[in-house]
């Protein structure tokens, strides 16, 4: 007889109301699941730090090195001190002591950039104290002598009044200063800041050269391939990207001074740029997948190639060192994923060991259609072609469905793969 079962002990009203802890996930479960559930939270845990890890390390060197890499080697050398040399075949006086030293630089000043600012900065730093005044042109004098300002003369002023070199800007300046002796008289001007390049005008070939033989002329260096010219030289040069610029960002043609034909034009040349960029972009990722699923379909077509059986054997082999079961010779994740619309077949055991056959048979099947196609579609065009013969007449017998049987072998190794998968191309 069978001993029998104790009875659970049975808990009393006070018992009953005593909380129970919830069993905890891990000892409810056996060892061996405990521990691989233990492996992947470790797991998944080191995967999380070594991605926060990655991104902290990212993020310090965008701060430290820019977020292309380029901080750093964004700064220029500081130019030199202006009148650290004399003009040539002049000399320059000595400054004044006991006052600040006040310093003119003159100019137009469109497009006001580096060179403009460079060129007041030597100036403002010539002597340990320094009162630095800007003249900037007028509309009328600058549009008589030099022609055309992209920026106005309120624009222009507006600039300059936004160097922090600058301790004072005079609108409308006299073009030449060194006839305005008034206006030195006025302003206190010590020393006049320019290049030593001859400036010409219609009064003479160097408009400073009274100043220069005065000792008032103060040197200044000019920044190289920095200039109001240069800008509008690179923009008339890259005139058809900047106008596809503009209207690319919503800029009508008639503000851009365009014709509806230059419009259109510049459209069909962004258009095809495009589309370049966008190929030329896409081939090599494309054409590498396309490459590698097509290579492996062609390897599992030839199923008596030696290629094949050393490959096969290979794997075989290192699978079974591994202690793995062997793969199919399709393990594109691609390759199978375009398949997965279609009913594919499975082994019993429920493995995808199926999967490969059946993708090899259908790209196959699929090749072997195309190339039907193609013969199809080229005896037709040979047909249609090729005069008919003057006594043919309506009473030729008619043509076969199938058409003429095609010149030389009449298979293709694909079509025979195909038909027969199990013979050696």
């Amino acid at each position: 007889m069978a001993p029998k079962r104790k009875r659970a002990a049975t808990l009393s009203q006070k018992d009953a109301n005593i909380p129970v802890p919830p069993a905890d996930d891990n000892t409810s479960q056996p060892a061996s699941k405990r521990s691989r559930s233990s492996d992947i939270g470790d797991a998944a845990d080191d995967t999380e730090a070594n991605g926060r890890s990655d991104w902290a390390d990212d993020v310090e060197d965008r701060l430290e090195h820019g977020e292309g890499g380029e901080a750093g080697t964004m700064r220029m050398l500081e130019p030199p001190k202006a009148g650290l040399v004399d003009p040539v075949g002049y000399q320059t006086n000595p400054p004044p002591t006991g006052r600040p030293v006040r310093i003119y630089a003159d100019g137009v000043f469109d497009l006001f950039h580096l060179g403009h600012m460079r060129q007041l900065q030597q100036a403002k730093l010539a002597f340990p104290d320094v009162y630095l005044i800007v003249g900037v042109t007028g509309d009328k004098e600058t549009h008589r002598r030099k022609g055309l300002t992209v920026l106005s003369g309120k624009e222009r002023a507006e600039s300059v009044r936004h160097c922090k070199w600058v301790d004072e800007v005079v609108e409308d300046c006299p073009w030449i200063i060194a006839d305005a002796t008034e206006f030195l008289e006025k302003h206190q001007i010590d020393y006049v800041a320019h290049d030593d390049i001859p400036y010409g005008a219609e009064e003479g070939d160097d408009i400073y050269a009274p100043l220069k033989k005065a000792g008032k002329f103060l040197v200044t260096q000019r920044t190289e391939g920095v200039s109001t010219t240069g800008i509008i030289t690179k923009i008339v040069r890259d005139y058809d990207q900047y106008i596809a610029r503009q209207l690319k960002r919503g800029t009508s043609r008639q503000e851009l001074n365009v014709s509806w034909l230059k419009k259109n034009e510049l459209e069909v040349k962004r258009t095809v740029a495009e589309l370049r960029d966008s190929i030329r972009t896409n081939w090599t990722t494309t054409g590498q997948e396309l490459g590698r699923e097509l290579r492996q379909f062609w390897q599992g077509s030839r199923p008596a190639s030696p290629a094949r059986q050393a490959r096969e054997g290979r794997d075989s082999r290192d699978s079974l060192d591994a202690g793995k079961a062997p793969q199919s010779p399709l393990t594109s994740p691609t390759a199978l994923a375009h398949l997965t619309h279609l009913d594919i077949p499975k082994s019993s055991n429920g493995a995808q060991t199926g999967s490969a056959d059946f993708a090899e048979g259908y790209a196959f099947g699929l090749i072997g259609g195309v190339r039907n196609w193609m013969s199809r579609s080229r005896r037709t065009l040979n047909e249609e072609s090729r005069p008919q013969s003057p006594d043919s007449g309506d009473t030729s017998p008619a043509r076969s469905p199938i058409g003429e049987p095609s010149r030389g072998r009449k298979r293709s190794s694909m079509a025979s793969l195909v038909d027969r998968p199990g013979e050696k191309a």
